[in-house]
């Protein structure tokens, strides 16, 4: 559930849980992976604090090593000139203590793409506005450390999303020790500020099954609007009579304004050779999109077999 935004005056409490999404992982030296431990992002969001302060709070170890984020993402609902305060807490499931700078960096997309621009290099940037409760963070091995944002929202702006990030400056040595790199994890913070909420479908595809994939239904969406959208969606199967064979349920992912991305579902299913009708079905704030398309699975052919020649032999 989006939050709502603030005064400028006020902070903000979350509302509920976040959308499932993996929190971005950011690299220095273009590598994002440990020899000795993963980094995972965790989708429990975490309360606004009032007062500036960093905890520290020991964790048990887990099975794996990891490196966690909460919360990944924080929906944002609003107005221009309002301010949002949300506190995120990085959980260090490791052996080894990791020392973080706190940055904010906008979220902008470059042809259909999302590109992460410094605070301050776009016009009305928001990440420029950012103040972190710490600079610097150093997170223990098997503890977890928080610290607030806050973040004003120009009086007008174009941007709708930043990242808040914990920056990694330690060089953690690799395998051949030849190249040194560092791990990041940051939350992405999206604000929706008007009504102007547009998806453009694009034709639907259907991809029939094979000796090793099941059928799959596909189809590019595109946010022509200007607020993040995260559309959730279902494919249904129907035959040649109109009746309901089956569905399949889209993955949802966040659109911000002038991204595209596939969406594609996985029919779990086999299907009988004949006529049918894909129907795609998106919900998006409080409005549903339908597109379709027709498709035909042909009969399988059967390969003829031929009884096995004998040779007689003539004596």
């Amino acid at each position: 559930m989006p939050q709502a935004l603030s005064s400028a005056s006020d902070a903000l409490r979350n509302c509920g849980p976040q959308a499932p999404l993996h929190a971005r992982l950011f690299l220095s030296m273009a590598l994002l992976c440990f020899s000795v431990s993963m980094v995972t992002a965790q989708t429990t969001p975490a309360t606004s604090s009032q007062s500036p302060s960093i905890t520290a709070a020991p964790v048990q170890p887990a099975d794996k090593p990891s490196i966690s984020l909460t919360p990944a993402v924080v929906m944002a609902k609003g107005s221009f000139s309002q301010t949002l305060s949300q506190t995120l807490t990085l959980t260090n499931q490791t052996a080894r203590d990791f020392a973080f700078e706190m940055v904010a960096e906008d979220v902008v997309v470059k042809d259909g793409k999302r590109v992460f621009v410094t605070a301050g290099e776009t016009p009305n940037s928001i990440a420029a506005s950012a103040v972190f409760t710490q600079k610097t963070v150093l997170v223990k091995a098997f503890s977890s450390a928080s610290v607030d944002v806050r973040v004003t929202l120009p009086a007008e702006t174009n941007i709708r999303a930043v990242v808040a990030m914990f920056r990694g400056t330690d060089k953690l040595p690799t395998s051949s020790g030849a190249v040194g790199m560092t791990a990041s994890l940051g939350s992405l913070i999206t604000f929706n500020l008007t009504g102007n909420v547009k998806l453009k479908p694009e034709p639907v595809r259907v991809i029939p099954a094979n000796e090793t994939a099941n059928m799959r239904i596909a189809q590019w969406i595109a946010n022509t609007g200007t607020e993040p959208v995260l559309p959730e969606g279902a494919a249904a199967v129907l035959n040649s009579n109109g009746a309901l064979v089956g569905k399949a349920i889209f993955d949802p992912q966040r659109l911000l304004p002038g991204e595209r991305l596939e969406f594609s579902a996985e029919y779990p299913g086999e299907l009988p050779p004949g006529k049918y009708r894909a129907l795609c079905s998106f919900q998006f704030e409080g409005k549903t999109q339908t597109t379709e398309a027709a498709f035909e699975l042909p009969a399988l052919a059967i390969p003829k077999t031929e009884a096995p020649k004998t040779d007689v032999l003539k004596k």
